[in-house]
Parts: structure tokens; sequence; C-alpha cells
């Protein structure tokens, strides 16, 4: 049997430890009134009211036996205050707040139907008392009223309260379903972009090997033959590349004729967002690869790290360096605070910082973004370089 959580146990302790309370002042009430105004014996008056105001406390971890021990304490207190004149009866005022308060516990702790069953049992065994005089069928009626009343607020509470729980944890799920949505699309994106660059390597090794034989003189028949299956090759791999971008490609988005971006292009990009009122130096290490995945990620990378300046930070100075270091292509984007308001969509839209992740991910590399210490932002990348066949 798996054991409730720490926070159930907590509600149900200090819910056991407010009842306990409660009952020990009903007790304290009960008695004396039982005793002296329906001339009930001083133990019976102790037990009876024991019996009562114990269901309470009892009802938060034994519910059936609350319930249980709190009818035999309105019947026995019936039976034993009948010969009394005392009003009114067979339900005091005492015992009428007893089963008002074990029925708020059942409510807010236990399916109705059991708080329901409670009340059902108090009234039934209550009701022959009110065939007695039409003093005792009011006094029924109005106790049945208040502690049904009781009931039914506790009831509509522990609903209100479940239905926050669920609604709470659904919330939690759609959230999480759109995180792993958006992560998806992302990917998808992301592979549709690397597909021209996989496509144009291809293209070349195509186009070499095809044309290797009318470019190179005396080759064997072996090595023509070899040549061919490179570009038969060649071929299958494109068309298979074509196949999968169509996988990827939604029905409503468009095919992306222009050539990919590389580490070239970032002038250009640093200058549109310039124009956009960003303030942004760029320093380009040497040996930088011109082509290829890299180039075309780490591109993409700054481009998305500008976009959340241009967001999140307007005005906000920014410098951008792209170096090869021990052998990896490191991208940073650092920027000073912003100057100027957040534009309206900052909270929400854009999903650059998960984009970046998976762009270094996908070449094996690696992306860490935060604030900075003296305030502002910073995203570095560290991109293997060597295996995606970019050239100088």
């Amino acid at each position: 049997m798996q054991a409730p959580p720490s926070g159930d146990r907590r509600v149900r302790a200090w819910t056991w430890l407010a009842t306990s309370l409660l009952a020990v002042v009903l007790v304290t009430v009960s008695v004396p009134i039982a005793a002296t105004a329906y001339g009930v014996h001083p133990l019976a008056a102790f037990a009876t009211s024991l019996a009562l105001a114990g269901a309470v406390p009892l009802a938060v971890r034994l519910p059936w036996l609350g319930a249980a021990l709190s009818t035999v304490g309105l019947l026995a207190f019936a039976l034993l205050s009948a010969s009394s004149d005392a009003a009114p009866w067979p339900w005091p005022v005492t015992s009428i707040l007893s089963q008002a308060a074990l029925l708020i516990v059942l409510g807010l702790m236990r399916p109705w139907w059991l708080g329901l069953s409670a009340w059902l049992a108090g009234v039934v065994v209550t009701a022959p008392f009110a065939f007695v005089d039409a003093g005792a069928a009011a006094n029924l009626v109005t106790a049945a009223a208040i502690t049904l009343s009781a009931l039914a607020v506790a009831v509509l509470v522990a609903q209100r309260r479940t239905i926050g729980v669920e609604l709470f944890r659904e919330r939690a799920a759609t959230a999480s379903e759109q995180e792993r949505r958006v992560l998806v699309e992302e990917r998808n994106r992301i592979a549709r972009e690397l597909h021209d660059v996989v496509a144009h390597g291809l293209s070349i090794i195509h186009v070499q090997a095809t044309s290797a034989p009318y470019r190179l003189a005396g080759l064997s028949d072996e090595a023509t033959a070899e040549f061919g299956e490179i570009a038969a090759s060649a071929r299958t791999a494109m068309t298979e590349m074509r196949q999968l971008l169509g996988v990827l490609r939604s029905e409503d988005a468009a095919a992306d004729t222009a050539p990919q971006p590389g580490l070239d292009d970032l002038p250009a990009l640093v200058g549109s967002v310039e124009r956009a009122g960003v303030p942004v130096t760029l320093e380009l290490g040497e040996a930088l690869p011109a082509t290829g995945l890299t180039a075309t990620t780490a591109y993409r990378i700054v481009q998305e790290a500008l976009s959340n300046v241009v967001r999140h930070a307007p005005g906000a100075a920014t410098h951008v360096t792209v170096e090869v270091l021990a052998g990896d292509l490191v991208v940073g984007v650092e920027n000073e605070p912003a100057t100027g308001a957040p534009g309206p969509d900052a909270r929400g839209g854009g999903h650059g910082l998960v984009g970046i992740g998976e762009r270094a991910a996908l070449l094996g590399g690696r992306a860490e973004y935060g604030e900075r210490p003296g305030g502002g932002y910073r995203v570095l990348a560290t991109l293997p370089l060597g295996s995606d066949g970019g050239t100088t």
C-alpha cells in the first residue's frame, strides 16, 4: 500500500489537532448541559458527550468509526433524555454542533456519499422521536437542515479544491506537452536548414565523381567504374535527403530556395541589427570555416542571440566573437543591460535559447547561457570542427 504524500499527512495532522481541541470544548460544554438541563446521569452525560464530540477527531483517521460513534451518541442521548421537559430535544445545540463538525470533516476529506450516509444515519435514528410531540419534530427538521447545510458547504469546498488541483495538473501537462512540441518543431526546423548544407556537399561529390573520367586522363576501367559507383551513391543519398526533407517540412511550409548563410554573412547580419537600434561590435578570428554545417550553425546561433537582444534588451551594447580555439569553433554573444523597455513580445513567442542548445547538440557541441554578474546576458556555444566538410 502506497503511503500518502507528506503534504496530506501534514494536513491530516493539523486537522486532527484542531478537531481534538474542538472536541474538548464541546465535551466541556455539553456534559453540564446534559446533566443539569436534561436530567441525564453525570456518567451517562459524559459518555454521550464524549461519543458525540470524540467522533469528530476520530473521523479524520477512521471515518466509518467516527460516523458510527456519532450515530450511537445521538440515539443514546435521545433515549436518556426522553423523560426530560427541556428543549430543544432530541437534538440539543451541542449535538447539532458536534454533528455539523463531523459532517464538515467528512465532506472535506472523504467522498460525499460517506458524509451523506452519516447524516442520514443521524436523522433516521432520531426520526421516531419526532412522533412524540410537535416540538421534537420541529427540532429534528431544524437539526437536519443545519447539518445538511454544513455537509453541502464542505462538499462544495472539497469539489472546488479538487477541481483546482486537477486544473493545475492539466496546465502542467499542457505546458510539458507544449515544451516537447516546441522542441520537436525546433529540431525539424534545424534539420531542414541543415539539409541544404548536406545536399550541397553531396552535389559536389556527385559532380566530381561524374566528371572524373573526363578530367583525369589514363584512368583504368576499375577506377572509372568506382567513380561511377560514387556518383550513383551520391545521387541516391541526395534523393533520400529530399524525401527526408519532405517528411520534415509541414504542409504549409514554403520551400526555402535561398542558400544557407555562413560566417561571411555575419557582417550583414550585424548591420541589420544595428539599424534596429542595438549597437553591435563583431570580432572574427582567423582560419574560420566559410562553409559547412559548423559555419551555418554558428551563424544561426548568433542570429538567435541577437534576436533575443533586440526583443529583451533593446539598445543594449552587444559584442559578438567567433574564433577557433583548440579545434573548436567558439561563438560568444554578450550584451550589456537594456537601455530601453522590452518589446510587447518579450515574454513569449520565440524559442531562441532552445534552438541554440539544439543546434549545438546536433554537432556534438554545447551551449551555455545566462545572466552576467554585472548585468546583461551572455550566450556561449562551442562547436567541434573537422567533421562537417567545411572549408576556410
